[in-house]
């Protein structure tokens, strides 16, 4: 069975977009549109990887990033912020919370689909 990654991400056309790029890439995708649906989403059916906004509706993607790394059913999923804030502080924070990587917006295909490559590899 392909891995499975969970989008996070307020923005609609980003979540097509990444839900594209990765299903063309053979992963198999999921999306929420805010934190409480993702957490939702990850007790349901644990994915492979979680690539998350931090600017959200609902919860902001530092307490989501907090609520997965603080649970033991959920910890061992990698988390990929990707946004739009990109301040060394933000980068900082994320990474000390327990993030694999911070990709800031706007990507290129070839990037995310890297770090994505990288990071499921690392976690196996």
């Amino acid at each position: 069975m392909p891995p499975h990654i969970l989008i996070a991400d307020d923005d609609v056309a980003l979540r097509r977009l990444l839900t594209l790029m990765l299903e063309s890439g053979g992963y198999r995708v999921t999306t929420a549109s805010n934190g409480t649906q993702a957490i939702a989403q990850m007790e349901a059916e644990r994915p492979d990887l979680l690539c998350c906004d931090l600017m959200m509706p609902d919860l902001h993607g530092f307490e989501v990033l907090t609520t997965v790394k603080s649970r033991p059913d959920l910890a061992p999923i990698p988390v990929i912020i990707i946004t739009a804030a990109g301040q060394e502080t933000e980068v900082k924070r994320a990474l000390e919370l327990g993030a694999a990587r911070y990709v800031l917006k706007p990507f290129a295909t070839a990037h995310i689909l890297s770090v994505i490559r990288e990071v499921l590899a690392s976690a196996v």
